[in-house]
């Protein structure tokens, strides 16, 4: 069995900011995305987690795309701008291996 390796982009942001990091994966060419809601923690913001009907809007999401580097570069990029105009985010990368090479741009 031959797997292919890809890279695992994880971005946690705030719900309100879910449009614009949706449509940057988009923009970028992925081949799709998850998403994952009801995060909580804590961190250097203080303890996050779901605080009623506005705790929705304010409420960490993470947001997962499984792409090739090129897709995850640009994508890195524009994640860097959205963080350079004050839009909290935590990014992380990890390369993983893949069974359909072919999903996953």
């Amino acid at each position: 069995m031959e797997l292919a390796t890809k890279k695992r982009l994880s971005v946690i942001v705030e719900n309100a900011y879910r449009d614009q990091i949706v449509d940057l994966i988009k923009e970028a060419g992925a081949g799709g995305f998850t998403i994952y809601k009801g995060m909580e923690g804590t961190g250097h913001r203080g303890i996050r987690g779901d605080s009623g009907m506005l705790g929705e809007f304010y409420a960490n999401i993470e947001i997962i795309s499984i792409t090739g580097p090129e897709v995850a570069e640009f994508v890195l990029e524009g994640l860097k701008e959205f963080m350079d105009d004050g839009i909290p985010l935590i990014v992380h990368i990890t390369d993983v291996n893949v069974l359909n090479r072919d999903y996953f741009k």
